[in-house]
């Protein structure tokens, strides 16, 4: 079988196709994927989303701790052209590959098994952030429901929103009388350490587990291309800045130089 993934990317601002140029070439030797590129949400746009979601005002990622941030529209349209899709999943049962403008690939053949055991999960997250993620149809339904239909609040970004989504799910599912059994969650292990976690997740101890990679796979064959200073985003001043570390860099794929007009 062969998937679809959506590469989400700004066509209007040439960093990013920069980035989403030299990272989709790298899927070319994935051959059970094809990669599409696709025009995210911005500020400009952001209002032709067909769905509300409910925001919160101030941001709870654990990087904005100690700093009161309100969630800026960028911050807004990133989620919503990853949450374009999660809905896509669940509206049409169609498990897209969600792929981020950066997302490169290290090493194909891990991607292809991987990508083969896709049906076996629930949440598949094989980069070391959130630059390639699918989710299956019922957790997508699953997370609509939470989020368009009950109303809960989203108020981080949009891996720490999926950490949660998962955990409900695992939650949802463990209560008896619904009688579903959670798939595998492969997930990036906490700690930079560049190793995927995997696990069926039900409790919060599992959730530990997965994060601290004890049942895993080694190496996330999938990664950021990144050439310093070279960034869409513009990040608080105070918190949230790239401040990238040897470790950081060694998981990274760094790029000499970015060439756009």
């Amino acid at each position: 079988m062969k998937y679809r993934a959506v590469m989400i990317c700004d066509f209007d601002n040439p960093v990013s196709m920069a980035y989403a140029n030299i990272a989709k070439k790298t899927w070319d030797d994935v051959s059970n994927v094809e990669v599409e590129l696709w025009q995210c949400y911005t500020p400009a746009t952001e209002f032709k989303a067909p769905f509300s979601i409910p925001w919160g005002e101030y941001s709870s990622a654990s990087k904005y701790k100690d700093v009161k941030h309100k969630i800026t529209p960028t911050e807004r349209c990133c989620l919503t052209s990853m949450f374009h899709w999660w809905k896509h999943i669940g509206d049409t049962g169609e498990r897209v590959i969600i792929l981020e403008h950066d997302a490169y690939v290290r090493n194909a053949k891990k991607v292809e098994m991987l990508v083969d055991q896709i049906p076996q999960h629930d949440m598949w997250c094989i980069g070391i952030a959130a630059e390639c993620i699918t989710l299956s149809p019922r957790v997508a339904r699953f997370g609509m429901d939470k989020w368009l239909d009950k109303m809960q609040i989203i108020d981080a970004g949009p891996m720490a929103e999926l950490f949660t989504l998962i955990h409900d799910w695992g939650n949802y599912c463990s209560k008896a009388h619904n009688r579903l059994t959670p798939k595998i969650t492969t997930w990036p292990t906490g700690h930079s350490k560049n190793l995927l976690g995997r696990h069926v997740i039900t409790t919060v101890a599992d959730g530990k587990l997965l994060n601290q990679g004890k049942k895993g796979l080694q190496n996330a064959p999938v990664t950021q291309c990144y050439c310093p200073g070279k960034n869409t985003i513009i990040h608080h001043k105070q918190k949230g800045g790239i401040h990238y570390k040897d470790d950081t860099y060694n998981q990274m794929e760094i790029l000499e130089n970015l060439d756009y007009e």
